[in-house]
């Protein structure tokens, strides 16, 4: 007799803080991606979700745990793609829930390799596993599936006439055959829960694995963000003390002048009054007061001139900050209106591509094979390298710094005679990974700690 096939009804499931806040047929989660339903709760946030296929005895059969972005307004991702169907259907095997292994797809076991980042690795710790969570969800039954009762297993046969007499079987050899039997049935069933418990601690460990290299990876960017921003720090400082030490200088060598100036007028006049010592007291108080209305009045037209100098200066300086700022508007303005004139002339031709299923990937160095959305794609024209830099999580200077020392992993120092090193070094395969300067220096040539610099005062 031909068996009836068994029936799977799919649905979504919402996690958050290791309880299922949402449930829904497949049905409506596909109206929330046709941009139908918002969600209001999940408003610019991006939520934890998962695909199961429940049979009707409310056994889940296969589970995908993908990640769900929404904008401000609560509207799905519309470049979301995720084939959720597919990988339920071509997984690999996970834990048994209840009627066997279940196909399981999640960031650490993903069947399409560029579709991992779209997917996490569920939470599989004693007292807060996810797929014991979703297990009495299923049998919860919120949805409102229809169950079906077990099959009652049929009625004993009765044993067919015997055309023969009965064999008279020995006591001590059927209970020899009794024993070897469940010996046998025992030994089976533990060799299956023992290949099961296996996949299940494999599964564990992969996601665990994946999980420390996630906060690893975080940890690394990180610490190469905090690393780039002490070095733009010493270096803002750096190019402020020059700029001091110059400004002393000039400075200090102005005072020299006007104190030379100053120094040859006192010694004139000194001169004048030891010539002058017949004169009258009343002429020599006089020339003493000519010298201090006149002496005062260079110092203060000394004085004026700095000042002068230095309001010009910070007037230069302010114009030229403004220029500067509608120099940088009109340089974003003119790439706005550049991006536009590109994502028009193509528009028609890109949405029907994405409307067919075309995903637009590329390859780069460190970051791999990119699936390119489509409205990220005029970015991507414009500039591929600083697009693949921060999929790399990485300023594009140090990406191309990155890519050369790829390309050719040799020392960049100068040696004593001008000339490049040339030395061979261990390729550093992560931009993350990589410091310019260091990375891309032989042994003899790494770094020496920055001395302190004194601020010399005129």
């Amino acid at each position: 007799m031909a068996t009836k096939p068994e029936q799977h009804t799919q649905a979504v499931l919402f996690l958050e803080h290791n309880c299922v806040v949402r449930e829904m047929l497949f049905a409506e989660f596909e109206a929330i991606l046709d941009g139908f339903v918002p969600v209001a709760d999940k408003a610019g946030d991006t939520a934890r979700a998962v695909f199961v296929c429940i049979d009707a005895r409310l056994k889940i059969k296969a589970a995908v745990f993908f990640l769900i972005s929404f904008d401000s307004r609560g509207y799905a991702d519309q470049r979301w793609n995720v084939p959720l169907e597919q990988f339920a259907d071509t997984a690999a095997r996970g834990p048994d829930l209840g009627a066997g292994p279940i196909r399981l797809a999640c960031h650490s076991q993903c069947p399409v390799a560029w579709h991992q980042q779209h997917l996490w690795d569920p939470d599989m710790t004693p007292g807060s596993n996810n797929f014991v969570l979703l297990r009495k969800s299923a049998i919860r039954n919120r949805l409102g599936l229809t169950v079906e009762e077990a099959a009652e297993p049929p009625p004993p046969q009765p044993p067919p006439a015997a055309a023969a007499p009965p064999q008279i079987i020995e006591p001590e050899a059927l209970e020899r055959h009794l024993t070897q039997k469940l010996h046998n049935q025992y030994e089976q069933e533990f060799r299956d829960r023992m290949a099961q418990l296996l996949k299940e601690q494999r599964l564990r460990i992969l996601t665990l694995n994946s999980k420390r290299k996630q906060e690893l990876q975080e940890l690394q960017l990180e610490h190469q963000r905090r690393s780039q921003d002490h070095h733009e720090k010493i270096e803002q400082m750096r190019c402020m003390l020059q700029d001091e030490q110059q400004r002393n200088q000039q400075l200090k060598q102005t005072i020299d002048g006007q104190a030379a100036k100053i120094e040859g007028v006192r010694e004139y006049f000194e001169h004048k009054l030891k010539t002058a010592k017949s004169v009258e007291i009343a002429q020599l108080q006089t020339l003493k007061t000519n010298f201090e209305m006149e002496l005062d009045a260079k110092i203060e037209a000394a004085t004026t001139e700095l000042k002068e100098k230095l309001q010009m200066r910070d007037v230069e300086l302010m114009y030229r900050n403004e220029l500067s700022a509608k120099l940088n508007e009109e340089i974003s303005r003119l790439r706005q209106e550049n991006q536009q004139l590109l994502s028009n002339s193509a528009d028609q031709l890109l949405d029907k591509m994405s409307r067919n299923g075309i995903s637009f990937v590329a390859f780069h160095p460190g970051a791999g094979h990119m699936t390119i959305p489509l409205g990220d794609m005029a970015t991507y024209l414009d500039n591929p390298g600083a697009y693949a830099a921060e999929r790399c999580g990485v300023s594009e200077k140090q990406y191309d710094d990155w890519l050369a020392h790829y390309t050719s992993p040799t020392c960049q120092a100068l040696n004593e005679r001008g000339e490049l090193c040339g030395a061979l070094l261990a390729r550093v395969e992560s931009p993350v990974d990589f410091h310019s300067g260091e990375s891309d220096r032989c042994d003899c040539h790494q770094p020496k700690a920055p001395q302190t610099l004194t601020i010399v005062q005129g």
